[in-house]
């Protein structure tokens, strides 16, 4: 079960190590980026990252969706990590009706900015790109609760919020 999906630019850091995991309790991160999965280094330097007594799997996006797919890890509760609105949409996409994610956390905070892209202030400390509002405008269609927030003891945007950044 995906107790949450968090698009955040930097995978993991201390407020998906700390804040976002102790709020969360999940049993396992799984981290759903083909560039992280591709890279001996960076799944390494997730794993310092990672939090004690939570797992971490670092897997490409079609790899964690059929992992997420797989009925035996339908009690576990997973905390979904992708660097990108648009990767987690790809996720969404690829999983069968019963494993489909309900809430989407838009957690980017523009630390890693695509380059020529502009970046729009959702909230405080929370940036996204047309592209990624985009991506979220489909998911939020198809019934999944998109928000923007840094930490979960900070102020949320919802979906209407987001669209509004944009006007």
């Amino acid at each position: 079960m995906i107790v949450l999906t968090r698009a955040d630019d930097r995978l993991i850091h201390g407020l998906v190590a700390v804040a976002w995991t102790s709020h969360l309790a999940p049993e396992t991160i799984l981290v759903a980026n083909d560039a992280a999965a591709a890279d001996e280094f960076k799944k390494n330097s997730l794993k310092l990252a990672k939090p004690a007594g939570v797992k971490l799997f670092v897997k490409s996006v079609e790899k964690a969706a059929a992992a997420l797919n797989n009925p035996v890890n339908d009690n576990k509760k997973i905390f979904l990590v992708t660097q990108t609105v648009e990767d987690a949409k790809r996720i969404y996409d690829l999983l069968d009706d019963v494993h489909k994610f309900t809430r989407l956390n838009i957690g980017t905070a523009g630390v890693n900015k695509k380059p020529g892209e502009t970046y729009v202030a959702i909230i405080p400390q929370v940036y996204t790109t047309a592209e990624e509002l985009e991506a979220a405008r489909a998911l939020n269609d198809a019934g999944v609760t998109v928000f923007g927030q840094a930490n979960p003891t900070l102020e949320s945007a919802d979906f209407a919020a987001i669209e509004r950044a944009f006007k």
